[in-house]
């Protein structure tokens, strides 16, 4: 669960450092997510997959741990 805290809490302070910075320089509030739009719209079903994926493998990992905490105090 922990390491779920730190991805969410590096996740936030990404997406401020870059609202931030498009703040800094004029760039309306609107604008500045439209980052994200533009990046998810060029790319590929492949490499969206590969994003997926890397955005859920520390909750996979997570159930993966307590499966096997779970079969290790069962036995």
């Amino acid at each position: 669960m922990k390491i779920l805290f730190i991805y969410a809490v590096l996740a936030i302070l990404g997406l401020s450092i870059v609202i931030s910075v498009d703040w800094l320089t004029g760039t309306p509030f609107s604008q500045s997510f439209s980052f994200l739009t533009s990046i998810l719209a060029t790319t590929t079903f492949q490499e969206l997959v590969v994003i997926i994926v890397f955005l859920f493998l520390p909750v996979i990992q997570l159930a993966v741990g307590t499966v096997k905490k779970k079969k290790k105090a069962g036995h």
